[in-house]
């Protein structure tokens, strides 16, 4: 999760400084703003940066000839917040120095707050679905397993409702879960085969439903 922004200047003097940053208490390591400013070098850029205890997103503006920066947590990957600070960078062009670029700075930043959490809400939400499915093809494959297991299906049936639940299956399957004898079996299908209903693949040695 972002944890605070800033934006760094050029000084002809001291060299790279911190011109303005929110929070007011966000730590920048003076290595750190030094290390930007020569890695972004005056040209237009996005720089990922990770060292020990410090993980950040920049982008060199040469409008403003200032480098925003969006400072992470060690856990965050930079990556997913290109696009953002891209639409950081535009805003930072609208604005003029003073309060104005302040209050923007900080709306910035509350706005990589809200991606965030919109971001943890779809992955949580996309783990729950997979969670769910998951629960749901287990209770499938134990229905399927009780059908299959009973003595109220034919040959046939039972051969297509272990394809169903299963992409691929080999005929030593087929033969533990069909309690029947191996020349019917095999004769089952043979006509499977021939009507295309199932398919057999020999370089792996399984057979398929023809979809």
């Amino acid at each position: 999760m972002p944890i605070g922004i800033c934006l760094i200047k050029w000084d002809e003097v001291e060299g790279g400084t911190v011109y303005m940053k929110y929070p007011d208490d966000l730590e920048i390591p003076i290595s750190i703003v030094q290390q930007l400013q020569i890695s972004h070098n005056f040209t237009e850029s996005y720089i990922i940066t990770e060292e020990r205890g410090w993980n950040s997103v920049s982008y060199y503006n040469e409008n403003k000839e200032m480098i925003i920066v969006l400072v992470l947590t060690k856990y965050d990957d930079g990556n997913d917040y290109l696009e953002l600070l891209e639409e950081f960078n535009k805003e930072l062009d609208k604005e003029k120095k003073g309060e104005n670029l302040k209050k923007r700075l900080e709306s910035m930043f509350h706005i990589s707050l809200d991606v965030f959490r919109t971001t943890e809400e779809v992955i949580s939400k996309l783990s729950n679905e997979v969670a769910y499915l998951k629960t749901r093809e287990y209770d499938f494959e134990v229905k399927f397993n009780k059908i299959t297991n009973s003595n109220q299906l034919n040959v046939k049936s039972k051969v297509l409702f272990l394809l169903a639940i299963n992409e691929e299956i080999r005929l030593n399957e087929l033969k533990k879960n069909i309690h029947t004898s191996n020349k019917w079996l095999m004769s089952v299908i043979e006509t499977l085969l021939k009507n295309k209903v199932i398919g057999y693949n020999p370089n792996k040695d399984i057979y398929y439903l023809e979809l």
